[in-house]
């Protein structure tokens, strides 16, 4: 009798046991369930692309007061997506159109769309729109992380930090993979390349030394130059096109106490920029131009050895600036004006 009453208490717990087994495994699957968006096998929430006209109402010549008040939710995720990509320095992997005009977009292909045309706007995740605003109807439709629709009338304080939510979700899954080799080579490829060039000779492999001087003029005569570059584009097309120019074909300058005139042929110049780098003169743009202070210039040992002289270096002093403007600017014709 006893032993009975044993097996039947047993077998009673075993099934109470059970019973709270299957309820809280039962408790689990719905929230995994919902986790995986599985509600949405229930309601029509996968994408709101269907519950939107797909005509735009406005157009461009439309009065920007009869729906720019519809952009204030949209701007918000914009700023937020631009302030992500910007800190994270992947704006190369999206084609981002913020600037001005009431026509907007943050764009990744396959991946992430954010857009804003004229009182529509959208966000779509992948294959899903998640969240867009019908300027025919003034409706917001917006589906959250878990699967629910939500579709409620338009408000411009309408809470968007779940559409943000989702969207910096996108956003570090590129950013993850953001390749920044991979642009650098890509740009290289689409680059200007120069095929060929007319009238420029380059800067000539001379012994050279930096000269101060003083710059007089130019010559009257110039030489007109062109170069033809081509590239490749995206789409697999050549694309060329020409720059032109032009340079004097000599300068008259003081060196020492003595004009000269060099000839822009042999001339160089090496410039500092700002951050302490260096830019070499490719010879294709004059090398002076009227600044009434001591200029300098490189020049050809050869050629102050041939004009000045073996000990040219002695007599490369620049003279003061009273005396150059004395003895060369203020002696010129001046222009007389008719009365």
């Amino acid at each position: 009798m006893f032993t009975q009453s044993v097996k039947n208490l047993l077998i009673v717990a075993f099934y109470i046991v059970a019973f709270i087994y299957v309820v809280v495994c039962a408790f689990h699957t719905i929230e995994n369930l919902e986790l995986l968006g599985a509600s949405m096998l229930f309601t029509p929430s996968f994408t709101v692309s269907n519950l939107v006209q797909k005509d735009r109402r406005f157009k461009g010549s439309d009065k920007l007061r009869n729906y720019v008040g519809l952009h204030t939710p949209i701007y918000r995720v914009l700023n937020h997506a631009q302030r992500f990509i910007l800190d994270r320095r992947i704006s190369r992997d999206f084609d981002i159109h913020t600037n001005r005009g009431q026509q907007k977009w943050i764009y990744r292909e396959g991946v992430l769309n954010i857009r804003l045309d004229r009182g529509y706007s959208a966000v779509s995740i992948g294959a899903r729109t998640i969240f867009a605003v019908d300027e025919w109807s003034r409706t917001i439709y917006h589906i959250d992380a878990s699967g629910r629709l939500a579709v409620t009338d338009y408000r411009q304080n309408y809470d968007v930090s779940d559409v943000i939510t989702q969207v910096v979700e996108a956003l570090e899954v590129i950013a993850e993979h953001y390749d920044a080799d991979k642009h650098d080579a890509m740009e290289r490829r689409y680059e200007w390349q120069l095929d060929c060039t007319e009238n420029i000779e380059g800067v000539r492999d001379y012994d050279r030394r930096t000269v101060k001087c003083w710059f007089i003029k130019s010559s009257n005569n110039s030489v007109e130059w062109s170069k033809q570059w081509f590239r490749e584009t995206p789409s697999g097309s050549t694309q060329w096109k020409i720059t032109t120019g032009s340079h004097p074909t000599a300068y008259q300058v003081v060196i020492g106490s003595t004009a000269y005139w060099i000839p822009h042929s042999i001339l160089s110049r090496e410039w500092e920029l700002h951050g302490g780098r260096k830019f070499k003169s490719c010879g294709s743009v004059a090398f002076f131009g009227w600044t009434g202070t001591i200029d300098s210039i490189d020049v050809p040992t050869w050629w102050l050895e041939k004009n000045i002289g073996d000990e040219w270096v002695e007599s490369i002093e620049p003279v003061s600036r009273a005396t150059f403007f004395k003895k060369w600017i203020n002696k010129r014709p001046r222009r007389r004006w008719a009365r």
